[in-house]
């Protein structure tokens, strides 16, 4: 049985060839036949079949191959060929069987030892002999790795075994012999020295001078353009034996005492390879970057034991290749045999192809322009063979795709690729760096080593202004920093003023040849065109500083799915940068990004207000829904108009899934929004957001906003003369003044809503102004009045079927109640407040029910009993996100903790129900608090502390005109000395 590994890969039995299976099989027996008698372990078997992705069962697989392979020789008659052996396999060529390889190697050998000898005739039988078994590269056809590295081992040996026969074909006087295989070694192995040196010797002994310093002037040039380096001893030895007309002795056979070939490949790049530095230059001062640095170091320092690619990516301008470069330079006593480094766009950022950046990488280790293989896939095996056997660092800047760096990556342990993309590249197997901009200490170091750190120091705060306003962006920084530095007498005040124009930042942001709108401009001209107007639109259209992908549905009024590519597309070159939200991810654009994006907004001014209007409507859309999911707005209706643009129902179940929670990751935005409306003279739309929002508003104790926005709708409808939303906004304001303590603008706003009202026909309205006059009279102790606008309220509520509504007036009438001290009576008008709130599945008004129950059991004096009742409007308060009606609630509960003998528990709630008053201006909750601690300072035998709380709750009351609770504090302050604690309602 013969195996024949020169050349395609054969095993014979009697001239005949043995079917040898699959790709998989062959290469598992190449493994096997090149290190034949000796153990190959699983794992190499593993790396050889798969590099670098085995499957979970490879090792499995392994071993099916092998009886597979088994089978296949016992069919040529020699079953026993394979032995198991530990963790792997042993191949042993049988008696009588022979392997080219062995043949070859006994033959090169052989020749080398009758060369030592002196027998250069027999030598050249010999390799004559030795180089006839070749029948092409080893292994021809494997395309494995393990494949091609075996086969450049063994060309090189070829190669060395060539050489031999030259320097024998010389030593014989029979050059002319071997001039024309030595010219084309030669054409093939342009730098190689030695074989140079043996053309020129033939040459000139064949009377061919001319043509032999015609070899060296070729060799001189290559030497100098492709290595930068003068030829070696060998060839000027050699070139002035010729020009002084001297014989050139053959060059010494090389001893027998040398078994092995060469170290280093003989080809292309000559004898001694030399490390090639192509790197841009290292960053004079590198800041910030700490930890991606040292973890990006530690990774590259591991190439000797595994191929290295890593990523740098991040939005434009962050600093990648600088970065890079710096890990590069950082990286070099590793990467000994050369630092190399391709571009990967052209000037127009189009692509440069693989085949190009192949080229610019060949010459770079040493091969010739004038021997570049034409076709890509020679070029890949020729770049693949160079950097088998060196440690070479491949700097590869602004990649495009993961199908442009793949054929790049190195081939085995040793060399390393370091990327920088502005793209995520995904299906790029790799180590990842993100780089995002820097942090404000990061970026003022930056600007202090531009500058120089007595500038900065000198003007601190202008620095920090510099900064903020070049959005941390290390280009924009050290741009800023440029033109300070140019500039020594200016000041960094004036930069900063210069920056605070939104419309001249990015004129600003430019020094030389080197802008940040130019670098914007690269990454925007190499988006698709869906994604580029998305770009452009959203900088101008976004309301908040963030938004989610439907935004990109509207504005391109396309399905979400499509607007999801868009979107995927935008992250990838980072312009969205992600963040996480309550109901999916949402995106956000860099202060200088969307500056850039405006600009180019100009070009779609047709489409614009179109798209702006589908915007808005899909906020106007959300929000009607999400008032509606939580049961409406407790104090009004909600003023309904048509959107012009709807958000998908599938869309909506996900994003309102958490209304409440919705409301406050796009509060910023539909303030803007309600905001935009008005302005645009659009007091509908305007007023539909702002009631449906109303209701969060309060929830969430937002009320500068509710306060803006209501007052900006207002004046943009009396503007309009549009009665309808005037009635909603002052309806609105009525309870947001109410709230707040302003009674008297609250009575206005209400007054003036009735009477619109009854004007217009509308009776949702007509309850709502009934009631929150209604709730105005009994804070104000008019309780007969406040008795008869909240019936009224109830009656028309009943018969427009509105629950919420009904609950909201039963709710004024308990309370009424209650402060007359008529408390089952009261308690009876809760439970029906409470019964239409779940019915109408109002949460807020669940909270106040509730929470007035529990007050009619603590009047009563049953404190156990009410303390349930309280914990469940604390826990309502809670899953709203509104403090106030948790703080409400809480406030009770610390009454309660007094009441039953825990004055220091119920001191510390109240404290905390006290500064939550007090933070959101709600001086009414305050004042009622500052009673409840008084109780708790009197238990806590302090009375000076618990007369000071009175005092304060007073001038409170006072201030607001609150009747009731006035009179409650003075009988307290009276009785503070000898008679218990009054008993106020409320």
């Amino acid at each position: 049985m013969r195996f024949r590994v020169l050349g395609q890969l054969e095993v014979t039995v009697d001239g005949q060839a043995v079917p040898l299976g699959s790709p998989k099989q062959r290469t598992l027996l190449a493994a096997l036949l090149v290190d034949h008698g000796r153990l190959v372990t699983v794992d190499r078997l593993v790396d050889a079949l798969w590099e670098d992705r085995p499957p979970a069962t490879c090792r499995a697989q392994i071993h099916a191959h092998v009886s597979a392979l088994r089978r296949l020789l016992a069919a040529g008659g020699q079953p026993d060929l394979v032995d198991t052996v530990a963790d792997g396999y042993v191949l042993r060529i049988p008696p009588g069987g022979s392997l080219d390889l062995d043949s070859f190697d006994e033959h090169a050998a052989q020749a080398r030892r009758l060369a030592g000898q002196g027998r250069h005739t027999d030598a050249i039988v010999v390799l004559r002999a030795a180089l006839a078994l070749w029948r092409g590269p080893a292994l021809d056809g494997l395309t494995a790795r393990f494949a091609r590295q075996v086969s450049a081992g063994l060309d090189r040996r070829r190669l060395h075994a060539a050489e031999l026969l030259a320097a024998a074909h010389l030593a014989t006087g029979r050059e002319a012999e071997i001039v024309p295989e030595l010219t084309a070694l030669c054409a093939a192995y342009p730098l190689h020295e030695g074989l140079r040196a043996q053309l020129m010797t033939a040459l000139h002994a064949t009377g061919r001078t001319a043509e032999a310093l015609a070899a060296f002037r070729e060799g001189h040039r290559l030497a100098a353009t492709e290595l930068g380096i003068e030829p070696g001893e060998r060839l000027r030895t050699v070139h002035k034996a010729i020009l002084r007309g001297l014989p050139t002795a053959p060059r010494k056979v090389p001893p027998a005492a040398q078994p092995d070939p060469p170290a280093e490949p003989p080809a292309p790049a000559g004898d001694t390879p030399v490390p090639r530095f192509q790197l841009p230059g290292d960053v004079a001062a590198f800041v910030g970057r700490a930890d991606e640095r040292e973890a990006a170091l530690a990774r590259l320092a591991t190439a000797g034991s595994r191929p290295v690619t890593l990523l740098v990516t991040g939005p434009a301008g962050v600093g990648k290749t600088a970065f890079a470069t710096h890990l590069a330079h950082r990286s070099r006593p590793s990467y000994p045999d050369g630092q190399l480094y391709v571009s990967l766009r052209h000037a127009d950022a189009t692509p440069v192809s693989v085949r190009d950046a192949l080229g610019t990488l060949l010459r770079g280790l040493g091969v010739a322009s004038s021997v570049l293989p034409a076709d890509e896939p020679a070029r890949l095996d020729l770049y693949r063979t160079l950097l088998a056997d060196r440690r070479v660092l491949v700097l590869l800047d602004d990649a495009v795709s993961a199908a442009q760096l793949r054929p790049l990556l190195p081939p085995v342990a040793g060399s390393a690729l370091l990327v920088t993309s502005r793209s995520a590249v995904a299906g790029l197997t790799a180590y990842r760096v993100v780089l995002a901009p820097f942090t404000g200490p990061e970026a003022l170091e930056l600007l202090a080593a531009t500058v120089g750190r007595e500038r900065v120091a000198a003007e601190r705060a202008a620095a920090e202004r510099i900064v903020r306003r070049c959005g941390h962006l290390p280009l924009a920084v050290q741009i800023a920093g440029a033109r300070l530095a140019a500039g020594p007498h200016r000041r960094l005040a004036d930069l900063a003023d210069a920056l605070r124009d939104q419309r001249r930042r990015l004129d600003e942001l430019a020094v030389s040849d080197v802008a940040v709108r130019a670098t914007l401009a690269s990454t925007d001209q190499g988006l698709s065109a869906p994604a580029r107007r998305a770009y452009h639109l959203l900088s101008t259209a976004m309301p908040g500083d963030d938004t989610a992908s439907w935004a990109v549905a509207a504005l391109l009024d396309v399905t979400p799915r499509r607007a999801e590519l868009v979107v995927d597309e935008l992250v990838d070159v980072h312009l969205l940068i992600p963040v996480a939200g309550p109901a999916g991810p949402r995106y956000r654009l860099h202060a200088l990004v969307r500056l850039y994006g405006r600009e180019q907004a100009r070009r779609h001014r047709e489409e614009l207000s179109a798209a702006t209007a589908r915007l808005h409507g899909g906020y106007l859309d959300l929000a009607q829904r999400a008032v509606a999911r939580t049961g409406g707005t407790f104090f009004a209706p909600v003023l309904r108009d048509d959107p012009v643009w709807t958000v998908p129902e599938p869309v909506v179940r996900r994003v309102l899934a958490d209304p409440v929670a919705w409301f406050e990751t796009e509060r910023q935005a539909l303030v803007a929004v309600t905001g935009r409306l008005a302005g645009e003279g659009l007091p509908r739309p305007a007023a539909a957001l702002a009631t449906s929002i109303a209701a969060f508003f309060e929830s969430g104790n937002h009320f500068d906003e509710w306060r803006a926005t209501h007052d900006r709708v207002l004046a943009a409808a009396r503007r309009a003369g549009d009665r309808t939303a005037t009635m909603a906004m002052l309806r609105d304001l009525g309870e947001l003044h109410t709230i707040q303590d302003r009674y008297r603008r609250a009575h206005a706003c209400y007054q003036e809503a009735l009477t619109s009202a009854r004007e217009l026909g509308d009776r949702g309205y007509e309850a709502a102004a009934l009631a929150g006059l209604g709730h105005l009279d009994r804070l104000l102790a008019r309780y007969d009045t406040a008795v008869a606008h909240l019936a009224r309220a109830r009656r028309i509520s009943r018969r427009d079927g509105n629950r919420a509504g009904v609950a909201y007036a039963e709710y004024g009438l308990g309370l009424v109640l209650m402060e007359r001290r008529q408390w089952r009576r009261a308690d009876r008008r809760f439970r029906e407040c409470l019964t239409q709130s779940r019915a109408a599945k109002w949460l807020g008004g669940e909270a106040r029910a509730a929470r007035c129950l529990g007050q009619a059991r603590r009047h009563q004096g049953r404190y156990a009993a009410a303390v349930p009742y309280f914990e469940r409007a604390r826990r309502i308060g809670v899953r709203l996100g509104d403090r106030l009606a948790e703080s409400y609630a809480e406030q009770w509960l610390g009454d309660l903790s007094i009441r039953l003998g825990e004055p220091e528990r119920g001191a510390a709630m109240l404290r905390r129900c006290l500064s939550v008053y007090q933070a959101r201006g709600q001086r009414f909750g305050e004042a009622a608090t500052l009673h409840s601690l008084a109780a708790a300072a009197r238990a806590l035998g302090e009375p000076g502390q618990a007369s000071g709380y009175l005092h304060q709750a007073l001038r409170i009351w006072e201030r607001i005109d609150a009747p009731y609770w006035l009179a409650e504090t003075r009988q307290a302050l009276a009785a503070l000395t000898d008679e218990p604690d009054p008993d106020p309602a409320g």
